[in-house]
């Protein structure tokens, strides 16, 4: 394994939020770990203040090839939850579908 000095622009991704932790290569692809967080927002349900509550699970992610190599970004997004209402969201990116 090898490790990849890393930049979000390079692979194509734009969302400022999106921070890489770990970039390394295998034999069969190119793996990225990384948490996509910002602050918090109101409730979508009764627009109370929401807290940074967890991460939730990578969401495994294929992109595009990078020097003819599969690329697979592991995506841990940010859970919110309400202080109101005690719902919990997930924060939303353009490059993940939502409820993935």
């Amino acid at each position: 394994m090898r490790l990849i000095k890393n930049n979000t622009e390079l692979i194509g991704i734009k969302d400022q939020n999106i921070k890489i932790s770990l970039v390394f290569e295998t034999d069969t692809h190119i793996e990225i770990q990384a948490k996509f967080d910002y602050p918090a927002p109101s409730c979508p349900h009764c627009h109370g203040k929401m807290i940074k509550y967890d991460f939730q699970k990578p969401s495994k992610i294929p992109l595009l090839e990078q020097a003819g190599t599969p690329t697979l970004l592991r995506l841990k997004k940010r859970h919110f939850q309400c202080k109101n209402c005690r719902r919990v969201t997930v924060a939303e990116t353009s490059i993940v579908e939502k409820n993935c």
